[in-house]
Protein backbone atom coordinates (compact mmCIF):
# COMPACT_ATOMS: atom_id res chain seq x y z
CA UNK A 1 0.00 0.00 0.00
CA UNK A 2 0.83 3.66 -0.37
CA UNK A 3 1.24 5.25 2.33
CA UNK A 4 2.15 9.89 2.66
CA UNK A 5 6.03 10.63 2.43
CA UNK A 6 7.35 11.00 5.53
CA UNK A 7 8.97 14.62 4.59
CA UNK A 8 6.89 17.49 3.30
CA UNK A 9 9.47 19.29 1.34
CA UNK A 10 13.57 18.65 0.60
CA UNK A 11 14.03 16.97 4.12
CA UNK A 12 12.75 20.12 6.20
CA UNK A 13 12.70 19.05 9.75
CA UNK A 14 9.03 19.76 9.85
CA UNK A 15 10.46 17.11 7.51
CA UNK A 16 9.01 13.95 8.97
CA UNK A 17 4.80 14.17 9.22
CA UNK A 18 3.65 10.84 8.26
CA UNK A 19 0.14 10.79 7.38
CA UNK A 20 -1.15 7.83 7.97
CA UNK A 21 -4.10 7.63 5.72
CA UNK A 22 -3.71 4.03 5.53
CA UNK A 23 -6.04 4.09 8.72
CA UNK A 24 -8.20 6.58 7.52
CA UNK A 25 -9.56 5.02 4.07
CA UNK A 26 -11.60 1.73 3.16
CA UNK A 27 -10.09 -0.67 1.05
CA UNK A 28 -11.86 -2.50 -1.74
CA UNK A 29 -12.17 -5.97 -0.80
CA UNK A 30 -10.68 -8.54 -3.33
CA UNK A 31 -12.68 -9.61 -6.17
CA UNK A 32 -14.81 -6.52 -5.64
CA UNK A 33 -15.25 -4.47 -8.88
CA UNK A 34 -13.32 -1.33 -9.09
CA UNK A 35 -14.81 1.62 -7.35
CA UNK A 36 -14.12 5.57 -8.88
CA UNK A 37 -11.50 7.06 -6.19
CA UNK A 38 -10.02 10.75 -6.19
CA UNK A 39 -6.93 11.40 -8.56
CA UNK A 40 -5.57 14.34 -6.93
CA UNK A 41 -4.39 15.68 -3.63
CA UNK A 42 -3.46 19.15 -2.67
CA UNK A 43 -1.98 19.65 0.69
CA UNK A 44 -1.16 23.03 2.59
CA UNK A 45 1.16 23.50 5.59
CA UNK A 46 2.93 25.88 8.18
CA UNK A 47 5.33 25.27 10.50
CA UNK A 48 7.22 27.25 12.95
CA UNK A 49 10.25 26.37 14.35
CA UNK A 50 13.09 27.97 16.87
CA UNK A 51 16.60 26.84 17.32
CA UNK A 52 20.50 28.27 18.43
CA UNK A 53 22.20 25.54 16.04
CA UNK A 54 24.70 25.57 18.19
CA UNK A 55 25.36 29.59 18.83
CA UNK A 56 24.46 31.73 21.66
CA UNK A 57 21.57 32.91 19.83
CA UNK A 58 18.39 32.13 18.37
CA UNK A 59 16.45 31.46 14.72
CA UNK A 60 13.07 31.34 14.05
CA UNK A 61 11.52 29.71 10.87
CA UNK A 62 8.50 30.03 9.27
CA UNK A 63 8.00 27.53 6.38
CA UNK A 64 4.91 26.76 4.18
CA UNK A 65 4.96 23.74 1.46
CA UNK A 66 2.19 23.51 -1.06
CA UNK A 67 1.94 19.99 -2.34
CA UNK A 68 -0.12 19.35 -5.66
CA UNK A 69 -0.09 15.51 -5.75
CA UNK A 70 -1.31 13.04 -9.18
CA UNK A 71 -2.72 9.70 -7.28
CA UNK A 72 -2.08 6.58 -9.83
CA UNK A 73 -2.67 3.17 -9.51
CA UNK A 74 0.45 1.85 -7.71
CA UNK A 75 2.45 5.05 -8.20
CA UNK A 76 2.14 8.99 -7.12
CA UNK A 77 4.06 12.15 -8.36
CA UNK A 78 3.95 15.17 -6.67
CA UNK A 79 5.39 18.98 -6.97
CA UNK A 80 6.01 20.94 -3.74
CA UNK A 81 7.07 24.63 -4.02
CA UNK A 82 7.38 26.60 -0.61
CA UNK A 83 7.71 29.95 0.96
CA UNK A 84 10.31 30.47 3.81
CA UNK A 85 10.56 33.22 6.34
CA UNK A 86 13.85 32.85 8.80
CA UNK A 87 14.65 35.38 11.27
CA UNK A 88 18.42 34.79 12.36
CA UNK A 89 21.31 37.11 13.18
CA UNK A 90 23.18 34.89 10.58
CA UNK A 91 25.60 31.78 9.99
CA UNK A 92 22.54 29.59 8.91
CA UNK A 93 21.67 28.41 5.92
CA UNK A 94 18.36 26.54 4.59
CA UNK A 95 19.75 23.04 2.87
CA UNK A 96 17.66 20.22 2.16
CA UNK A 97 14.80 22.20 3.18
CA UNK A 98 16.02 22.76 7.00
CA UNK A 99 18.76 24.75 8.73
CA UNK A 100 22.14 24.30 8.80
CA UNK A 101 24.89 25.65 10.34
CA UNK A 102 27.19 27.57 8.42
CA UNK A 103 29.54 29.89 9.69
CA UNK A 104 29.07 32.23 13.14
CA UNK A 105 26.40 34.18 13.74
CA UNK A 106 26.69 38.36 13.94
CA UNK A 107 25.37 41.22 16.08
CA UNK A 108 22.72 41.74 13.89
CA UNK A 109 19.20 40.31 13.19
CA UNK A 110 17.57 40.46 10.38
CA UNK A 111 14.70 38.73 8.47
CA UNK A 112 14.56 36.70 4.89
CA UNK A 113 11.89 35.85 3.25
CA UNK A 114 10.86 34.33 0.00
CA UNK A 115 10.36 31.89 -2.30
CA UNK A 116 11.82 28.28 -1.04
CA UNK A 117 13.28 25.62 -3.40
CA UNK A 118 10.65 23.20 -5.07
CA UNK A 119 10.73 19.38 -4.52
CA UNK A 120 9.37 17.16 -7.45
CA UNK A 121 9.03 13.45 -6.36
CA UNK A 122 8.23 10.18 -7.49
CA UNK A 123 7.20 6.86 -6.01
CA UNK A 124 6.05 3.22 -7.12
CA UNK A 125 4.60 0.50 -5.13
CA UNK A 126 6.79 -2.16 -5.75
CA UNK A 127 5.77 -4.78 -3.77
CA UNK A 128 2.39 -5.14 -1.87
CA UNK A 129 2.15 -6.14 1.66
CA UNK A 130 1.00 -9.58 2.39
CA UNK A 131 0.46 -11.73 5.22
CA UNK A 132 4.64 -11.85 6.14
CA UNK A 133 5.90 -9.05 3.97
CA UNK A 134 6.06 -5.57 4.27
CA UNK A 135 4.76 -2.82 1.44
CA UNK A 136 8.01 -1.60 -0.49
CA UNK A 137 7.88 1.87 -2.17
CA UNK A 138 10.79 2.86 -3.85
CA UNK A 139 11.41 6.88 -4.29
CA UNK A 140 12.97 9.51 -6.28
CA UNK A 141 12.80 13.17 -6.12
CA UNK A 142 14.72 16.23 -7.76
CA UNK A 143 15.13 19.69 -6.09
CA UNK A 144 14.83 22.68 -8.47
CA UNK A 145 16.73 25.64 -6.63
CA UNK A 146 14.06 28.07 -7.07
CA UNK A 147 15.43 29.66 -3.43
CA UNK A 148 17.68 32.65 -3.53
CA UNK A 149 21.01 31.63 -2.30
CA UNK A 150 22.04 35.38 -1.82
CA UNK A 151 19.22 35.51 1.16
CA UNK A 152 20.73 31.99 2.33
CA UNK A 153 17.14 30.79 1.57
CA UNK A 154 18.80 28.05 -0.32
CA UNK A 155 22.05 27.00 -2.45
CA UNK A 156 21.13 27.69 -5.83
CA UNK A 157 21.99 24.27 -7.30
CA UNK A 158 19.94 21.20 -7.75
CA UNK A 159 19.75 17.78 -5.95
CA UNK A 160 18.88 14.82 -6.67
CA UNK A 161 18.18 11.65 -4.71
CA UNK A 162 16.16 8.06 -4.24
CA UNK A 163 15.08 5.62 -1.36
CA UNK A 164 12.66 3.50 -0.30
CA UNK A 165 9.93 3.79 1.56
CA UNK A 166 8.68 -0.23 4.00
CA UNK A 167 5.43 -0.25 5.82
CA UNK A 168 3.89 -3.22 7.66
CA UNK A 169 0.52 -3.26 9.78
CA UNK A 170 0.81 -5.48 12.73
CA UNK A 171 -2.81 -5.87 13.96
CA UNK A 172 -4.27 -2.28 14.62
CA UNK A 173 -0.73 -0.69 14.38
CA UNK A 174 1.34 0.35 11.72
CA UNK A 175 5.32 0.30 11.87
CA UNK A 176 6.73 2.01 8.97
CA UNK A 177 10.32 3.16 8.05
CA UNK A 178 12.09 5.04 5.08
CA UNK A 179 16.10 4.73 3.66
CA UNK A 180 17.35 7.47 1.26
CA UNK A 181 20.25 8.77 -0.08
CA UNK A 182 20.93 12.63 -1.63
CA UNK A 183 23.26 14.29 -4.14
CA UNK A 184 23.98 17.93 -2.41
CA UNK A 185 24.69 20.27 -5.12
CA UNK A 186 27.91 21.55 -4.38
CA UNK A 187 29.08 25.23 -3.46
CA UNK A 188 32.61 26.47 -3.18
CA UNK A 189 32.22 28.39 0.04
CA UNK A 190 30.98 25.35 2.00
CA UNK A 191 32.50 21.97 2.43
CA UNK A 192 28.85 19.96 1.73
CA UNK A 193 28.78 16.48 1.74
CA UNK A 194 25.75 13.88 0.43
CA UNK A 195 23.23 12.87 2.85
CA UNK A 196 21.65 9.88 3.99
CA UNK A 197 18.79 9.91 5.57
CA UNK A 198 16.58 7.13 7.70
CA UNK A 199 13.56 7.21 10.12
CA UNK A 200 11.65 4.80 11.79
CA UNK A 201 7.60 5.12 13.31
CA UNK A 202 4.66 3.60 14.79
CA UNK A 203 0.87 4.87 14.16
CA UNK A 204 -1.96 3.56 15.54
CA UNK A 205 -5.52 4.59 14.77
CA UNK A 206 -7.31 5.86 17.99
CA UNK A 207 -11.14 5.64 16.24
CA UNK A 208 -12.41 5.14 12.58
CA UNK A 209 -10.97 9.11 12.09
CA UNK A 210 -8.57 9.74 14.39
CA UNK A 211 -4.44 8.09 13.91
CA UNK A 212 -1.58 8.86 16.51
CA UNK A 213 1.64 8.66 15.25
CA UNK A 214 5.20 8.89 16.17
CA UNK A 215 8.83 8.35 14.73
CA UNK A 216 12.75 9.19 15.50
CA UNK A 217 14.25 10.98 11.99
CA UNK A 218 17.91 11.32 11.83
CA UNK A 219 19.90 12.53 8.51
CA UNK A 220 23.45 12.59 7.80
CA UNK A 221 25.10 16.03 8.34
CA UNK A 222 25.58 17.95 5.10
CA UNK A 223 28.58 20.63 6.06
CA UNK A 224 31.50 18.44 7.62
CA UNK A 225 32.43 18.70 11.14
CA UNK A 226 28.60 19.02 12.10
CA UNK A 227 26.48 16.86 14.18
CA UNK A 228 24.08 15.13 12.53
CA UNK A 229 20.13 16.31 12.57
CA UNK A 230 18.09 13.83 14.67
CA UNK A 231 14.18 14.71 15.66
CA UNK A 232 11.60 12.90 17.69
CA UNK A 233 8.29 13.84 15.91
CA UNK A 234 4.97 13.24 16.75
CA UNK A 235 1.74 13.98 14.81
CA UNK A 236 -2.27 13.30 15.10
CA UNK A 237 -4.47 12.94 11.70
CA UNK A 238 -7.64 13.53 11.99
CA UNK A 239 -10.15 13.01 9.15
CA UNK A 240 -12.82 15.82 8.74
CA UNK A 241 -14.78 13.73 6.09
CA UNK A 242 -13.78 11.14 3.35
CA UNK A 243 -11.39 13.28 1.62
CA UNK A 244 -9.85 15.77 3.69
CA UNK A 245 -8.05 15.67 6.73
CA UNK A 246 -5.80 18.01 8.68
CA UNK A 247 -2.70 17.40 10.52
CA UNK A 248 -0.88 19.20 13.78
CA UNK A 249 2.37 17.99 14.65
CA UNK A 250 5.20 18.89 16.89
CA UNK A 251 9.19 18.21 17.03
CA UNK A 252 11.89 18.32 19.22
CA UNK A 253 15.81 18.17 18.66
CA UNK A 254 18.13 15.63 19.71
CA UNK A 255 21.25 17.60 18.98
CA UNK A 256 22.31 21.04 17.90
CA UNK A 257 22.14 20.41 14.44
CA UNK A 258 18.40 20.25 15.26
CA UNK A 259 15.83 23.15 15.69
CA UNK A 260 15.39 22.74 19.56
CA UNK A 261 11.77 22.30 18.57
CA UNK A 262 8.94 23.22 16.29
CA UNK A 263 5.20 22.42 15.05
CA UNK A 264 2.50 22.90 12.33
CA UNK A 265 -0.17 22.01 11.17
CA UNK A 266 -1.28 20.52 7.24
CA UNK A 267 -4.47 20.55 5.60
CA UNK A 268 -4.91 17.63 2.95
CA UNK A 269 -7.60 17.95 -0.02
CA UNK A 270 -8.46 15.10 -2.40
CA UNK A 271 -10.67 15.51 -5.43
CA UNK A 272 -10.81 14.20 -9.33
CA UNK A 273 -13.46 11.46 -8.91
CA UNK A 274 -13.40 8.92 -11.38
Amino acid sequence: MLIHSRRFVCGRPSHVLPLLLLFLTAHVASGQVKEEREHFQLKIGGFYDQGDFGSLSTTNTFFTPITFRYLGDGFDVSVTPSYALVNTPGGVRLIDGSLTRTGRPTSVRDTRSGLGDTLVRGRIELLKEGTALPAVTPFAKVKIPTALDTLDLGTGKTDYGFGVEIDKQVSNVLLFGDLGYTVIGKITELDLQNRVGASFGVGGRVSDSVVLSGLVDWRRSIVRGNANPAELVGVTTYRLSPTVTVSPNAYFGLNNSSPDFGGGIELSFRFGRY
